[in-house]
Order: structure tokens, then sequence, then C-alpha cells
């Protein structure tokens, strides 16, 4: 199981402990209201903060937890089992206060990273626009250099956390027909003079990740605020898309494992024509099938972990992860929930909001379609290869 406790370290298993209490307390108390359209953010993210989940990879000398990525991904394993969308939220949240250690350590970090990790203050990561997804080369939100800094143009939409975000991320274009050459990554805060939210109407079961846009008009951003110049942004965000396909391949997991948990418990007290529904056998070969399926993908999630934590090439692996895994978890939750019957639609089951989640997934962080061809782009024949 992508959750087990073994081989961790002594601050890895106490924030294991911290996120499973902190899922009981929080998530599972408030999930369903959230569900709902009801999200309020100080529930969310403050009491993430107290319990260390918003510190994970954040460095030990920032006052973060300093885990690998493997840990971090165990750790959103056991808070996507209960509620997906606020486990986006919060991990979106936090990779920007890592992110800050990590390209400015000296400036933006000292500023910005203890409010991040205690939840007083939200962040997220802008790049998608309304006609640039996947294809990050199509960018159209511009930087252009104005005495010390960047003015700031252009729209996002479709960000997590966008809609009570405090900072955020915004990956723009220094000039105009380079691709990814020339995009680079500004830290701004929400409340500078030009930024202005924009509203994105989505399904109710998803207002924990707060998705949301913004317009950009004249935006002043300081040059201290240039997380990564042209051509280290794409660098730099590429190698983040590759990580979050492997851990919202895992949150796929962790949503179908919780769902075969609950299915197995109602499946042994309900009855059925004298006998539980377990006992019959066309029953139990969905929750077999589903078991085998999800072994499967957690393989596939281990093996991009292994690979990250060592540092080595993981664009496929991570590609093949998410592919299977939330293809999985949208066949098995659909499936899981016809094996608990009209039972799995009552609140107290997160049947509804994970199979809307799981499609979710499949269209974050790459388009189902541009996975395909990545992985294909490993298989087309090369002359001379053979």
């Amino acid at each position: 199981m992508i959750s087990g406790t073994e081989d961790l370290s002594k601050r890895a298993a106490s924030t294991m402990e911290a996120a499973d209490r902190f899922a009981q307390q929080h998530l599972a108390t408030n999930a369903a209201q959230w569900g709902k359209g009801l999200f309020d953010r100080r529930a969310l993210f403050e009491p993430a903060g107290a319990s260390g989940l918003l510190s994970l990879q954040v460095p030990i000398e920032f006052g973060g937890s300093g885990l690998s990525f493997g840990e971090k991904v165990k750790v959103l394993h056991k808070l996507a089992r209960i509620d997906f969308s606020a486990a986006m939220a919060l991990v979106n949240s936090h990779n920007v206060a890592a992110q800050l250690v990590k390209a400015s350590p000296n400036v933006l970090a000292p500023l910005y990273v203890s409010n991040l990790i205690q939840g007083s203050v939200v962040a997220c990561t802008a790049l998608t626009e309304p006609d640039a997804g996947s294809d990050l080369g199509q960018i159209k939100t511009t930087a252009i250099r104005n005495g010390d800094g960047w003015l700031l143009n252009g729209s996002k939409t479709w960000i997590i956390n966008a809609a009570h975000a405090d900072g955020v991320v915004v990956y723009a274009q220094t000039k105009v027909g380079s691709g990814v050459k020339g995009i680079a990554a500004f830290f701004i805060r929400a409340d500078s003079p030009g930024f202005e939210r924009v509203t994105v109407a989505t399904n109710s079961a998803l207002s924990s990740m707060g998705i949301g846009g913004f317009r950009l008009t004249n935006v002043y951003c300081d040059s201290s605020h240039l997380l990564y110049g042209p051509g280290k942004a794409f660098v730099d965000i590429m190698g983040a898309i590759n990580r979050a396909r492997t851990y919202v391949a895992a949150m796929c997991c962790a949503m179908v494992s919780q769902a075969l948990t609950d299915v197995s418990v109602y499946g042994h007290k309900r009855t059925a024509f004298g006998q539980s529904l377990d006992q019959y056998q066309g029953w139990r070969w969905q929750i077999a099938q589903a078991a085998t399926a999800l072994q499967a993908a957690e393989l596939l999630v281990r093996e991009a972990c292994d690979l990250i934590d060592k540092g080595s090439e993981v664009q496929t692996a991570a590609a093949q992860a998410k592919l299977y895994a939330t293809s999985m978890a949208q066949t098995q939750l659909g499936s899981l929930l016809h094996a608990m019957g009209a039972e799995g639609f009552l609140d107290r089951y997160a049947f509804l909001r994970h199979l809307t989640a799981a499609h979710t997934a499949s269209l974050a962080d790459g388009s189902t379609a541009m996975l395909l061809e990545r992985v294909a782009n490993d298989f087309r024949f090369k002359p001379g290869a053979i």
C-alpha cells in the first residue's frame, strides 16, 4: 500500500499520524458540506498548517518537515482517501512554499514561507489560460520590462486555489514568439493593483479546490520577485508537473482504496435473500477486479516515486502512473458505487465527490491524450536502432 509506514523516518511517521488525525477530525467532518459548495478556507488551511501538513517538503531550517517526495506522497494518500479536492488545495499551496525556498531562499522565503506553512496565507501556481493548457508554449500572458521590474498582463483560468489565494506564482511570456524559451516565473501578491479575480463556475463537489482565475492589468512585479528567468522557468515547471502527475496518481489510488474499504464493510453487513452480499460470487468479483487494478496502479506510482527521490528521469514513468491511475479510478469508483447500491449516494460516503475528482484528475497536469503521446514517443521507430 502507498500509505504504509514501513521504512519511514521518525519525522515522516509522525507526520503520517498527524495526517490521519487531521483527515478524521477536519476532512471527514467537513467534506460533505464542502462538496455542496459550502467551503470556508479557514476550516482547511490553518488546521492543516497546525498539523504540519503544509510544510512537508519545506526544509527543516525554514520550519518545514524536510520529507522526501515519496514520504509526501504517503501523506497525500492519507488525505485524499477522505477528500481529494481538499488534499489538492493543500498540496498546491505547500508546493509554492517549497518553491520559494528553492528559488529565493534569501529574499522571498523569509517573507512568505512561515505564513504559508502555518496556513494563514494561501498560494497557487498559475499556468493555464483561456487559450493555453497543456501546450505551455502558447502562454499569452506577458511580462515586459519596466524599470527595475516587470509589468504583467493577461488572464489565467482553471487554477487551483485561485478563488482565495493571497500569493500567486505566475508563468508569463517575456518575448512573444519565443515559445517555452521565453517563459519566466514571477511571484505576485493578490492585493497588487491591477489584479482581478475571475470566477470559474465549477461543480460544487470541487469547491474546496478553490478553482478560479484572474486577470492581470499592468500588475507590477519587482525584479526581486522573479523566481525563474526565461528558459529556467520551463525546466522547473516540467519537473514540477512530473511530480504532480505522480502524486495525483497516488491520490487516485487513495480514493479507490477508501472505496474498497467502504464497500467491503457494507457487503459484510448488508443481507439480501438470506445472506450477506459478500457471500455472492458475482458481488465479490467486483471487489477482486478493483483490488487488482488498484495494486497495478500503486506499483506504477511507487516506481515513479522511487525515480523522483533518486533524481532520475521520470517523465515516462510519471505519465504512465497518471494515465493508468486516473483511468482506473474512473472505472473502479463507478463499479464500486454499483456494488454499494443506492447507499453509496449518501453524504457519509465520498463516492460522488470522488467520481467527480477522478475525472478532474485526468485533465490536471497534462491531458490523457497528451500523456498517451508522451508514452508512445518512447516506442517510435528510430532508424539505426536495430
